[in-house]
This record gives C-alpha cells, structure tokens and sequence, in this order.
C-alpha cells in the first residue's frame, strides 16, 4: 500500500486522495470535480490534483516531498501549537504572518501543507520553502469580474457572505479565488460565464421588435404562447449595492470571519 508522502507520478485512488487531503473518502470526488478535475481511468494523476487544486507544480525532489507529504488541518496545527483554531486562523488572515499558505475551501475545510509546517516546527527562526504558484490558478477579488467578463454586481452578489465563500488560498494575509471554484459558483448560480456577453446584448430589444401584450384574455396556454410569438425576453437582473459595500480591490475579502470551526 503506498504510504505518504507520494512521488509526482503516483497514480491517487480515492482512498490516496483521502490520506492526502484529510478530506473523507466518499466526499473527495465530488470535490475535486468543483476545481474541474478529474480522474484518469479509476485514478487520479497526484501531478494534475497539485497543479488544478492547489496552483503547484513540483520543481524538484524537495517540492516532491513537501507536496507528497499532503495537507494538515487547521485545527490539528492549532493543537501543535497550543492554541486554538480561531485564533491561528486570525493570525493567518493578517499581513505577514510567517505562516505558509492556507487553502480555504469551505467551512471546515482549512488547510495547510503539512510539508511547509513540518520545516516551521523544525527551523529554528520559522523558515519552510516556498513553492510558486501556477499562473492564473488564483487571482484576487478585484479582477474576477474583469477575467469572467460579468458584471461587478455578479461577483459582489457571489462574495456577499463572508462565512460561504469560494475557495482561496491566503497567503502573508493576502487571499486571491481559485479561478475554476469561482467559475463552479458562478454556473451553479445560472450565470453562463462563457456566454455573459452575448446574453447582455440579445437582452437589448430591437426598435421594430414588437411588445408582449401586458393582458391576454384567453390567458394560459395562449397566453404563453402570445409572449414566445412576440419574442419578449427578460433583461439579466442586475443588483447593486449600497456605498459601504462598494469597495474594489484586494483589502474587500482580506479578513473575512470564518465560518464555525468544529473541524476546520
């Protein structure tokens, strides 16, 4: 049986990817396939779970070891250290922490490389590698609207509860979104990010287009089939917010309160 940590080739069953994450068996398929992955044949490639999941790509046998070597909870680090989970999460949500990298990913789902804190335990001035981020894995809130190409209300609408938010990666207190979680959320809402653009144009009506009767008098079926005839369409809901809420940029979702932490 393979045991932790894995090499950058080792093929994950879902008893693997239960070991690695911490998260349950039953429960890491379908959440992986919120990031867009998937397996290969019955496995998972370790190599594409680093790269979609967490924005890493290994580098080296030393980036092997620290990403084979899985994720630690927020909660059991909290233990390590003598205090608890709420107030190692308030110290990683602030500007230079010292700490490595969290993965939010949802209320009880905190995480953190257990490879980066084994190097902190053991260095006598806090010190673990690094690893560099894959290019467009995660970006910050300020930017989300422009990459998806939907309007800013879509994206404040999303990021409203503070306690529901989608997955992130904070790092040094600073959180960029996992692009591919936020797209999950914006299609499970209805939004069509592929297609946003073109949705908002079809909802200009033509001057010539004729208008959907405001009554119709033989009402059901007719009635519905008088407002396909006249091609009458619903403009995208737009909802705005008030001015205390209308900040842009990084600082918006930096120090969000974390949801409940039995479990983090």
């Amino acid at each position: 049986m393979p045991v932790l940590p894995f090499t950058r080739f080792h093929a994950a069953t879902l008893k693997d990817l239960h070991d690695w994450s911490t998260l349950s068996r039953n429960e890491v398929g379908p959440f992986l396939a919120r990031f867009g992955i998937e397996p290969l044949g019955p496995k998972y490639p370790i190599l594409r779970v680093y790269k979609h999941l967490l924005g890493l790509s290994p580098q080296s046998n030393a980036d092997d070891a620290i990403l084979g070597a899985g994720l630690v909870r927020v909660t059991t680090v909290a233990g390590w250290l003598g205090t608890s989970a709420e107030r190692l999460l308030s110290r990683l949500r602030t500007h230079n922490n010292g700490f490595p990298p969290l993965y939010a990913f949802g209320p009880h789902r905190h995480l953190l490389l257990k490879g980066q804190v084994a190097q902190m335990f053991a260095s006598p001035k806090n010190g673990f590698a690094p690893l560099k981020p894959v290019a467009g894995h995660a970006m910050p809130a300020s930017r989300l609207a422009r990459h998806f190409d939907v309007p800013q209300s879509r994206i404040d609408v999303l990021l409203a509860d503070p306690t529901n938010l989608p997955a992130r990666v904070i790092t040094e207190g600073r959180t960029r979104f996992i692009v591919s979680d936020v797209a999950h959320w914006l299609s499970g809402r209805g939004e069509n990010v592929a297609s946003t653009s073109a949705t908002s144009q079809r909802a200009q009506p033509a001057a010539d287009q004729p208008t959907v009767p405001k009554t119709d008098n033989r009402g059901g079926l007719f009635a519905s089939a008088a407002a396909q005839a006249a091609g009458g369409s619903r403009p995208p809901r737009s909802c705005t917010r008030s001015a205390s809420d209308a900040q842009r940029g990084d600082g918006l979702h930096r120090n969000p309160p974390e949801a409940k932490l039995s479990g983090a």
